[in-house]
């Protein structure tokens, strides 16, 4: 149990440690933003088909899930000298540096060491990545359990995540393709580059922000005889906590069709093939990151400190859920080809008040979840007594990633349905009936679906702010 609550009282964290630890997640992301365009390099210049290239990321996301519930549950049992959280974080990142390293050097493997060498890189990269991720959802619970604090990470989380999707968006469409002249391996390496230097720097910056928290007098020693955790634990929470089942399952299955939407195959399709210029993919980013930033702060700011987490998460789905029915509407019924930047059609106001809306709910609904795992774990100390939030975090990234990894599957199998087995499409490639259902397929049926998954979950989870309340009362 906390030892902040067995002393009686509530900790919370100045702002400054909540923006700087924020950067975890952003440090992290930029190697998953950079990893949403390796199909282009696995399959355009190693040579891979895209059923392999599909397989391949579909697999590394399944070892991805399986290693965070054992990464997590070794870190519920850490406490040393460095904390429980700050060695993650750091050689996390270290493994992330050197795995990148090691995949950008195979181009000049031979053929047939190849696939053995992505396979090794993927494992390590997987491994790092694990150890970092799983901080920022676990560490949730040290850094405040104060009700109204909690959403500030959210709203920095926000503010962070836009601006690193703009900002990738453009580095790649506007800067790094035209540079070097398509998605090749020189590109690549640039884009690793940056991506490595970016994250390093944001993890430092994370590392300061928690090393105030990171110490037993907020979580406490290691769990007692009468508390010892266990592997089995793992089963119990998910057969016993139905909060966070229900979590999980509208986390996952909104996370799974939301990253479908914003694959970068798909993003070829809709930019590159139905509107003509993939360059109008970064673009549009410029014009709607800023509503979108402001829908999403102003939503978590006022609206999740004043009407708690779970109806914060229930209106931003709503909010999406309409968006999205209006962009599906303009690219059936107007023309997505008179999409411009420089003479607005009707087409791309639609299109960019659409975006932003959806945008802005959309990462509502991404970043407010990672404060409710703090809360599943406040539930689970109440329940159980025991402080397990490495592994609630594991449980919660297993199945996530789980579904995460149908992400590739999903829309490498449409494509294979419709002929382009051999290739994925890119800018050169004509448009046709079966590539325009295939994007709008990917780009707003599947997230429609999540969405309304997303709602029915959501009936059965009552960590409200009351239930809340009762629970840090309890365990005071």
């Amino acid at each position: 149990m906390l030892m902040s609550r067995r002393n009686g009282g509530v900790h919370r964290a100045k702002t400054w440690q909540i923006g700087f630890f924020a950067l975890n997640d952003v440090a992290v992301n930029f190697y998953w933003m950079m990893m949403t365009y390796m199909a282009f390099y696995l399959q355009g210049v190693l040579g891979l088909t895209v059923a392999i290239t599909s397989f391949l990321l579909a697999s590394l996301n399944i070892f991805d899930g399986i290693t965070d519930p054992i990464i997590g549950f070794i870190m519920d049992k850490t406490s040393g000298k460095f904390g429980k959280f700050r060695p993650f974080m750091v050689l996390g990142n270290i493994i992330l540096v050197l795995s990148l390293v090691f995949l950008y050097m195979i181009s000049y493997a031979h053929d047939v060491l190849v696939l053995p060498l992505i396979i090794v890189c993927f494992i390590i990269y997987d491994i790092g990545f694990t150890m970092q991720a799983n901080v920022t959802r676990s560490a949730q619970a040290v850094l405040t359990n104060d009700g109204k604090q909690r959403p500030v990470f959210a709203a920095f989380s926000t503010a962070f995540s836009v601006l690193l999707a703009v900002g990738i968006s453009l580095l790649v469409s506007n800067l790094l393709v035209p540079v070097h002249g398509g998605l090749n391996a020189a590109m690549f390496r640039q884009f690793f580059i940056v991506v490595a230097i970016a994250s390093v720097v944001c993890t430092v910056l994370a590392v300061i922000g928690i090393s105030g928290k990171d110490n037993p007098g907020i979580y406490g020693k290691p769990p007692d005889a009468e508390h010892k955790l266990k592997f089995r634990d793992c089963i119990n929470i998910l057969r016993h906590n139905r909060n966070v089942l229900m979590l999980i399952i509208s986390a996952s299955t909104d996370r799974l069709f939301s990253h479908i939407a914003s694959n970068a195959v798909v993003m070829v399709m809709v930019f590159g093939i139905i509107s003509g210029d993939f360059a109008l993919h970064g673009q549009s980013s410029m014009f709607v990151a800023l509503p979108s930033m402001a829908i999403a702060l102003l939503t978590i700011i006022i609206y999740a400190r004043r009407y708690g987490q779970k109806k914060t998460l229930l209106f931003a789905t709503k909010g999406a859920m309409i968006a999205n029915a209006v962009i599906l509407i303009a690219f059936i019924f107007t023309d997505p080809t008179t999409l411009n930047f420089s003479s607005w059609s009707v087409f791309t106001v639609v299109l960019v008040v659409g975006l932003a809306v959806r945008g802005g709910f959309s990462t509502v609904g991404s970043r407010i979840v990672i404060p409710m795992i703090a809360d599943c774990s406040d539930d689970e100390v109440h329940r159980t007594g025991k402080f397990v939030p490495g592994t609630i975090s594991g449980l919660f990234t297993f199945t996530d990633k789980i579904f995460g990894s149908l992400n590739t599957v999903i829309v490498g199998a449409l494509l294979i349905a419709a002929g382009y087995g051999d290739m994925f499409p890119t800018p050169d490639t004509p448009l046709s009936s079966a590539i325009f259902i295939i994007a709008m397929i990917c780009y707003c049926g599947l997230p429609m679906l999540g969405w309304i998954i997303n709602l029915i979950a959501l009936r059965f989870y009552d960590l409200t702010p009351e239930k809340m309340k009762s629970i840090r009362d309890a365990t005071l």
